[in-house]
């Protein structure tokens, strides 16, 4: 067993001092059934196939559950002795109740939850669930409480000495190795915007319960993440033309100076950035350092800019007194005439080859007088300067000259409109403000899939108007451009 086999928790709610905690997801584990009926303390069971030799059945010493998740008799054991492909399974634990036939039987890789106090969100933990905060009995881990097949989710319940953490999070074990942690979780409990509060508000809506009628937590934050998506995706008519308006929203605007520009570079990538356009869409606007703002370009006009100019890099470090250059290539050169590299305008009276520069002087006027490293920018016809216009194509910006030495390391400072963190686990928060409506999209899609047709329709409409009634009144910082597009929500049946 590994830590890579084993599924990441997710905190479904801490109430006072109880810790609600989501079962791992069990649907692609190896499953088969009784084939006979086996009595409390049996320890052979017949089985319809144990998967011996499969690549996914039992072996020795795995793990399994007998009877179905939430059921009060279900409970877990070990396999113990060798499994070969057939209907026999010896158990090392006697079991504790009668099990009919066609009762399942489910591999299982996590056994119990390891509970962590933490200062500070991310910060170190310390260990809190233990064997000696829960009873020792039979099948108990030490260091940590073990998951209750019994009951819809796991509850742990701390100890007057472990209240005291500011957050906390956990981790599956299979009694020797643990998985990745889940999300930190304020002692508070869950926020408002988690995911978590969205779904049981849904579930109120619907007197819908999760593992009913396939409504399972992960297809439930699924949706959770496809509200947000659909809020972010929101377009509505422009009532100037009525051509459809892509909403921008004011939780989406997001300013960064991570990127710093280089000297005699003029092409620097975005991508660190996770704009919610690609292109220049999503730029509100651009500034180098505190120098003022950038005037926004075309790709066409960036292009034309750079018509007739030349930019190779250097394939051999360049120092003071050398005469030749060696560069990548210089067939876009000219066959005399002069180059920047760095601060240095250079000239030459030839061209070696296809990668050589010669005739370059030794001193003087045009000669190389600092040291110039491998890969260094060299240009043709245009004057590193300090830029003053920018394109956006394919998240990669481009300055309307190469930057000069006197701005290098100088931040982009650039407004922007971003894509929201997915909502992947019932934890996370979403930055969507208005949360109160997130819960019908959820709602609708649960009827949706109780075959509720006219149910669901009412309440995808109730959230579509509620996001236009938003978006009304929600105003964000006008863009040098607009674009607009045709586009329907709806929902998947």
């Amino acid at each position: 067993m590994t830590s890579k086999l084993l599924q990441t928790p997710q905190i479904l709610e801490i109430t006072a001092s109880t810790i609600k905690i989501a079962h791992p997801d069990l649907s692609k584990n190896y499953r088969t059934y009784l084939g006979a009926p086996i009595l409390a303390a049996g320890v052979t069971m017949t089985v319809l196939d144990t998967g011996a030799d499969t690549g996914d059945g039992f072996a020795d010493t795995d793990w399994f559950i007998v009877g179905d998740v939430g059921n009060q008799e279900t409970e877990e054991n070990d396999v113990n002795g060798a499994v070969t492909r057939g209907t026999s399974l010896t158990v090392t634990n006697a079991l504790s109740f009668d099990h009919e036939i066609n009762a399942p039987v489910t591999k299982i890789y996590e056994r119990g939850i390891a509970i962590y106090g933490a200062a500070t969100d991310g910060g170190a933990g310390t260990l809190i669930a233990s064997i000696d905060a829960k009873t020792a009995a039979g099948r108990q881990l030490a260091d940590a409480a073990m998951i209750e097949w019994h009951r819809s989710h796991t509850e742990y319940t701390l100890i007057s000495t472990d209240t005291t953490y500011a957050y906390y999070y956990a981790e599956f074990t299979d009694g020797t190795t643990s998985g990745s942690a889940s999300d930190y979780v304020l002692a508070t409990g869950l926020s408002s915007s988690s995911a978590m509060d969205i779904i049981n508000q849904a579930l109120g809506l619907t007197n819908a319960v999760l593992d009913d009628q396939d409504i399972t937590l992960p297809q439930c934050v699924k949706w959770v993440n496809e509200a947000q998506t659909a809020v972010t995706q929101f377009m509505y008519p422009d009532p100037q033309n009525g051509l459809y308006k892509h909403k921008n929203w004011d939780f989406e605007l997001a300013e960064s100076s991570a990127i710093t520009v280089s000297e005699n570079e003029n092409e620097f990538s975005l991508t660190s950035l996770l704009m919610k356009y690609p292109n220049d869409s999503s730029v509100i606007s651009v500034r180098l350092g505190k120098q003022g703002q950038l005037d926004k370009r075309t790709t066409q006009e960036m292009d034309d800019i750079y018509d007739f100019k030349a930019r190779t890099e250097l394939s051999a470090q360049a120092v003071a007194g050398d005469t030749t250059l060696t560069i990548d290539s210089n067939v876009q050169l000219e066959s005399t005439g002069s180059v920047y590299v760095g601060e240095d305008l250079l000239t030459y009276t030839g061209k070696s080859s296809t990668t050589g520069l010669t005739g370059i002087p030794a001193s003087g006027d045009g000669s190389i007088t600092a040291t110039h490293a491998i890969d260094s920018a060299v240009w043709q016809g245009i004057e590193p300067a300090k830029p003053t216009k920018y394109a956006i194509f394919e998240n990669v910006l481009t300055t309307s000259t190469p930057v000069d030495a006197d701005y290098d390391g100088y931040p982009l400072n650039i407004k922007y409109f971003k894509t929201l963190t997915a909502i992947t686990e019932a934890s996370d928060t979403t930055e969507v403000t208005f949360t109160n409506i997130m819960q019908l999209y959820v709602a609708a899609k649960i009827e949706q899939r109780r075959g509720n047709t006219e149910q669901s329709g009412y309440y995808f409409q109730q959230f579509e108007k509620g996001v236009l009634n938003n978006a009304i009144g929600d105003e964000v910082p006008t863009k040098d451009t607009e674009e607009y597009y045709k586009f329907s929500n709806t929902l998947d049946v």
